[in-house]
């Protein structure tokens, strides 16, 4: 035990992402609401017991606007008989007294005091013998949100930069509002080394690991020390003395290696005997560019559209299209930057309500997605691509297309591309390319590069199609094996017909930052790798001393 009585705990996680970290424990809700925890001032205790009882006064009027509008289809009643009894709970002034006298006692935050005082009614539920009133909690718990949610309009303050976040799991775009929050680091008890959040956290240098113990979950409380060490995939609950020495230390050792690999941002990535590769970054939005040139990469090798889609209710239109891809373009200043068509897939977002009609499917990962379905919703891929040429003027940008499976699919979005070029009165050049993620496009990939202007291996989605791996399953992730023969045929089929026709081929992905593979890199002949941004330094260091003609 540690100094307040804590039991020192200890582990390794399945799945990381890159940094160190020493902060708070912030447990989340099923929600993923951010709870904020703070000490106030004596002096600010009034107002934050105000803001409270505002915070709850717009709860109630908010449910009992609810009650109101259930009078037309409610038909049976009992939806508004839960609301009632939601009603009378928000208003039981026993809820306010305890957590303004939270407040008080203990100079906390309304978030806090709430959060503690919806924690005590909840274990006396979970004591009750009675089966049905034990259940009862959950409503407690749903009161409680609402509560949040109003507190969160009321005040905006973000005091996160100690927090680790702690969750079930996390979506991509958890981790974006976490990054873009200040939130220190997050743990998932759920997830796997190659999950999109993972990947996305990695991207923007967001420490974090995942594939914890379920018990995990239950250790720990709000407030408690954690260190991450999420370079190596280890995590330390209640540090003692000799932990945080070691922290320290393992600290000054990362900040020596960064200061180090500085020295490679404005070197060029060719290898000792002077083979060129471009290394590019993977992107998921615009904030991630400064990230990327900070690094020094070579361009953009993958720009994912599909967040852009996911942060509206409604699809953005094509002028709001051409504006965001055009951000992209200027800030990256006249390197080369590779739009990817529309991909959506049940492993990448959550897709809008208004998309949910296109999207449907027992299983969208091999459903009406990537190419697919915007050849199926042409007027979606006419604006699409039409936003891109328009935003792309005599800049250096190029056109991914995502699940091809064959040549025609190729064939189509060229004519329609075409067409809008036509239309628009474009003559410069936009450079169209193959995604080569699925077993199939590859087996074809002579076909393919007929009609392609370059080619980019997606390594994630090839591993897992050619194996059937879900590469998020940390239960069948050891069978997720990129050096698997019939991965190696895969890749290199796709670079002999590449090399064949005289078109690029890059890889792109997790593998394409993986050390271990740059030489195999170097004497297959891929021409270009596409990485999360923040690896791309390091694989330029080993760049220069590695020979791809010997």
């Amino acid at each position: 035990m540690n100094a307040q009585g804590y039991v020192r705990r200890q582990g390794i996680a399945v799945a990381k992402s890159s940094g160190l970290v020493l902060g708070c424990v912030q447990k989340l809700n099923q929600k993923h609401q951010f709870i904020q925890e703070y000490k106030i001032s004596s002096d600010a205790i009034a107002s934050e017991v105000e803001r409270l009882s505002v915070g709850i006064t717009k709860a109630v009027k908010q449910l009992r606007q609810e009650i109101n509008d259930l009078a037309d289809v409610d038909a049976s009643g009992e939806l508004k008989l839960i609301l009632e009894t939601h009603n009378m709970m928000l208003q039981d002034p026993e809820l306010m007294q305890q957590t303004a006298c939270l407040i008080q006692k203990e100079c906390i935050n309304a978030e806090w005091a709430l959060k503690k005082s919806l924690s005590q009614i909840t274990q006396v539920f979970e004591q009750i013998e009675d089966v049905y009133l034990r259940s009862r909690k959950a409503d407690i718990e749903h009161i409680g949100e609402r509560i949040f949610e109003q507190l969160a309009g009321i005040h905006q303050q973000q005091q996160y930069e100690q927090a680790i976040m702690v969750a079930q799991d996390f979506s991509p775009m958890d981790i974006v509002d976490m990054w873009r929050a200040g939130v220190s680091g997050f743990v998932s008890i759920q997830g796997g080394e190659n999950s999109h959040a993972m990947i996305v956290a990695r991207g923007i240098g967001l420490p974090g690991i995942a594939g914890l113990q379920e018990d995990f979950f239950n250790w720990i409380e709000d407030g408690q020390s954690l260190i991450l060490n999420a370079e190596e995939g280890r995590w330390v609950l209640h540090p003692n003395k000799q932990d945080l020495k070691q922290f320290e230390q393992e600290k000054q050792a990362l900040q020596f290696k960064q200061t180090r690999l500085q020295d490679y941002v404005n070197k060029p990535s060719v290898s000792q005997d002077g083979y060129n590769m471009p290394l590019m970054a993977n992107i998921e939005f615009i904030e991630e560019i400064d990230v990327a040139q900070q690094q020094g990469v070579d361009g953009i090798g993958l720009f994912r559209t599909e967040f852009l889609f996911m942060q509206h209710e409604m699809l953005p239109s094509e002028t709001m299209q051409q504006m965001y891809y055009q951000q992209v373009i200027q800030g990256m200043q006249g390197k080369p930057v590779t739009f990817r068509l529309l991909d959506v897939a049940i492993d990448k977002i959550k897709v809008t309500d208004a998309m949910n009609p296109i999207f449907e499917g027992e299983n969208p990962a091999l459903g009406l997605r990537g190419v697919r379905m915007l050849l199926q919703h042409k007027t979606l891929l006419k604006e699409q691509l039409r936003a891109i040429v328009a935003a792309s003027g005599d800049a250096p940008v190029s056109i991914l297309v995502p699940m091809v499976t064959m040549a025609s699919e190729m064939v189509d979005v060229r004519q329609v591309l075409n067409e809008v070029c036509q239309d628009i009165g474009f003559t410069g050049k936009v450079c169209l390319g193959c995604m080569i993620e699925v077993p199939a496009a590859a087996l074809v990939a002579d076909t393919l590069a007929q009609v392609s202007d370059f080619f980019s291996i997606g390594s994630n989605d090839l591993v897992q199609y050619s194996l059937a791996v879900d590469r998020t399953d940390e239960h069948v992730s050891y069978l997720y094996d990129a050096g698997h023969p019939a991965v190696m045929q895969l890749l290199q089929m796709t670079v002999d017909a590449a090399q064949k026709h005289n078109i690029p081929v890059s890889v792109c992905g997790e593998l394409a930052a993986n050390p271990a593979w740059l030489h195999t890199f170097l004497t297959m002949g891929i021409t270009s790798l596409s990485m999360s941004a923040r690896h791309v330094l390091q694989m330029r260091e080993q760049l220069h001393h590695l020979r791809a003609f010997s």
